[in-house]
């Protein structure tokens, strides 16, 4: 169990990317120091090559550590990607990855197994687990996950796609989106817990998710799940002509996932895919530009409208991060379109490291009890030193 009586605790977030991974040191919810390891994510590592990275993430992690020797460090926490979801379906919220029993570790054996070995998808945030769990036992303290992107608390009627052999399950941007809107929350001077919102992470990939009283309640289903076209991918596709091209031969399954995911949107359209070049064309005179830039944006207009009936159609705001969240131009757009239906609230930073730190100090506290993987299927969880 945590000290809730120690008034500081000191957290180590780990947060791996595509091409970097931040590491950040808090005292409570305030940085302390920050670190960006620059390497680039190896796509399809197993077993021993997955290691291997994770091995390699952690030495240079634990040269930075040496910084600040006189720290001891209370929890590590990591960014949790594509967890398998095939034996249990994962909540929201803080996620224990490791914990302190008896002055022994224990590392929690199936969230490995179900991030190392069998993944619902190879990506970069694959790792933060793993790392974590590694920190957890070299220096005997408790490790955590929080809203990783695989976290599930669509309503049973959202989950209805259909087609009876397809489920709709979460894939979104879930940790800036619940950090986010809860800021939102408190920016507002209301209860998290008790208030309801539209909240849009805009990055290369869009998340448009309706949060009702704390939840992730419903959304587009960021990554080849529908919802508007992104600066790198497709969004929702007629279905026919979908079908047309699954079967037209030009692509195997793998290079068809990655023609919809990095090749769509607006890479497709313009050749590119950072606004603050697109805008500078738009500047220059080019209508197409532009046209293709609005459609981005009345697309995204549809899926807040939708999410709004999903909150219960009463919000107290649309609120918005990522990239696209800092373009005048783009933030214009949406303003025009759906300004109407909200007061928007724009965030411009990264709320990620200070939302996994804050996620492992409220179960440190005694604020939040951490979730168990697997705990809904009334399997034992079995742990191992």
């Amino acid at each position: 169990m945590p000290d809730t009586s120690k008034k500081d605790f000191f957290i180590l977030a780990v947060n791996p990317g595509s091409t970097s991974a931040k590491i950040a040191i808090f005292k409570n919810s305030d940085p302390l120091d920050n670190y960006e390891i620059e390497k680039k994510h190896k796509s399809g590592l197993r077993g021993e090559d997955f290691d291997r990275e994770v091995r390699e993430f952690s030495h240079e992690i634990k040269i930075f550590l040496k910084k600040h020797h006189g720290i001891k460090l209370d929890a590590v926490v990591g960014r949790g990607g594509f967890i398998n979801r095939s034996k249990a379906r994962i909540r929201g919220g803080t996620i224990i990855v490791a914990e302190v029993k008896n002055g022994k570790v224990a590392v929690c054996e199936d969230i490995i197994r179900g991030i190392r070995d069998n993944p619902e998808m190879d990506h970069a945030s694959n790792l933060g687990i793993p790392i974590a769990a590694t920190f957890a036992l070299d220096y005997g303290i408790p490790a955590f996950t929080v809203d990783p992107v695989v976290s599930d608390d669509f309503t049973e009627v959202s989950r209805l796609s259909g087609y009876a052999s397809v489920t709709r399950e979460s894939t979104a941007h879930a940790l800036s989106v619940k950090a986010i809107a809860a800021k939102a929350a408190e920016k507002l001077g209301k209860k998290f817990e008790s208030v309801n919102f539209v909240a849009v992470h805009m990055g290369g990939g869009i998340t448009v998710s309706a949060v009702r009283k704390g939840k992730m309640v419903d959304n587009n289903i960021a990554l080849l799940g529908g919802g508007p076209f992104t600066p790198q991918r497709v969004g929702t596709l007629p279905m026919k002509e979908m079908i047309d091209i699954c079967y037209s031969g030009k692509f195997t399954q793998r290079e068809i996932q990655v023609e919809m995911t990095k090749k769509g949107g607006l890479v497709s359209y313009l050749g590119e895919d950072n606004l603050k070049t697109i805008v500078r064309r738009i500047d220059g005179g080019d209508k197409y530009a532009k046209l293709v830039v609005e459609g981005m944006a009345y697309q995204v207009s549809k899926e807040i409208g939708a999410m709004f009936i999903a909150a219960g159609a009463e919000i107290e705001a649309v609120v918005f991060s990522g990239g696209l969240a800092r373009s005048e131009l783009f933030m214009g757009m949406l303003k025009k379109l759906v300004g109407k239906l909200a007061p928007f609230i724009i965030f411009t930073e990264n709320l990620e490291m200070e939302a996994l730190a804050m996620g492992a100090l409220r179960v440190l506290r005694g604020q939040e009890k951490a979730n168990r993987y697997q705990a809904e299927q009334n399997t034992s969880h079995r742990m191992t030193d």
